[in-house]
């Protein structure tokens, strides 16, 4: 396939294989998009990963799609991109090979926020499972199969701010790099195992899973570490905190734990501080709760 004329990067190899370098190109215009889209069709096998802002925002969408083919890597940034209808096709064609790792989180975020479909898809590490490895993450299947060490510097980034930085896109890439070339050792490994047929019907499930629902599970609270040593009251102001806090997540769209945190859940419903002054003296809660209408709130809450 001929490189197009993308926002291209050349990316290091993570492993002294002789391919020590290959392009990641950038495909951030509804043009760039195009023109990718076209050039898919002609793919058997098309390695696929996604990355998403739910670490930061309440509201959680794929900010970034990554896709790879046997020689190429590309990044797309789906916030810069309005009509995602022709990747939607790709992913439900039977005659394309959608190849992911761990595929499920991908696969149900790309159905919520897109209402994708799909079929024929390759779960690497449902192969790794189902051929007796134990250590399935990424990471430890590439290391073990190909020397390869993942940096996972941007693993916790925030996906959901532009622009993309280059050690970004690079980071994106590396995730789906390497799939094709793993799914062709896989098949060939289950096949000689007898467990192809099996491996299949895993995939099939998959891809017919349903989109997740909201984030809000209205009994979490009593996941809470220490909950259950908590007497009557102390559960109940748990409760109370936990749907507070809630509310101000859904309402500043902030991952809840950035609000605040479990531990300061527990420790305010095991303490449940009844003025100002022994508000202040829980550790660990953040500076805006210690006064004003939040403290009230709180106060509120735990009483």
């Amino acid at each position: 396939m001929t490189a197009p004329p993308f926002d291209t990067f050349i990316v290091q190899e993570a492993s002294g294989e002789d391919n020590a370098e290959r392009p990641c190109h950038m495909v951030a215009t509804p043009e760039d998009f195009r023109r990718l889209m076209e050039q898919l069709r002609g793919e058997g096998h098309i390695a696929v990963d996604t990355e998403s802002n739910g670490f930061y925002a309440y509201f959680e969408r794929v900010c970034v799609i990554q896709l790879s083919v046997a020689s190429q890597d590309f990044v797309l940034d789906v916030l810069a991109l309005d009509d995602l209808k022709p990747l939607g096709a790709l992913l439900a064609d039977p005659g394309i090979e959608k190849i992911f790792h761990a595929a499920a989180n991908d696969i149900g975020s790309l159905k919520r926020d897109f209402d994708f479909q799909f079929a024929n898809v390759f779960d690497t590490a449902i192969a790794c499972k189902l051929l007796g490895h134990r250590r399935l993450g990424l990471a430890a299947t590439l290391e073990r199969e190909f020397g390869v060490r993942l940096d996972k510097k941007c693993q916790r980034c925030d996906w959901g701010r532009r622009p993309l930085t280059e050690e970004q896109v690079v980071y994106a890439c590396q995730d789906t790099r390497y799939l094709v070339a793993l799914r062709h050792r896989l098949a060939e490994r289950l096949e000689k195992e007898g467990l192809l047929e099996k491996a299949a019907e895993a995939f099939e499930a998959v891809c017919r899973q349903s989109a997740p629902r909201g984030r809000f599970p209205p009994n979490g609270y009593v996941k809470i570490r220490g909950f259950k040593t908590l007497e009557a009251e102390g559960r109940r102001a748990a409760r109370e905190l936990y749907q507070l806090r809630d509310q101000m997540a859904r309402s500043a769209d902030k991952a809840p734990f950035r609000v605040m945190t479990n531990d300061v859940i527990f420790r305010l419903a095991r303490n449940r501080p009844q003025n100002l002054s022994e508000l202040a003296r829980i550790k660990g809660l953040p500076r805006q709760f210690r006064k004003g209408r939040l403290a009230e709130k709180i106060l509120h809450a735990v009483q």
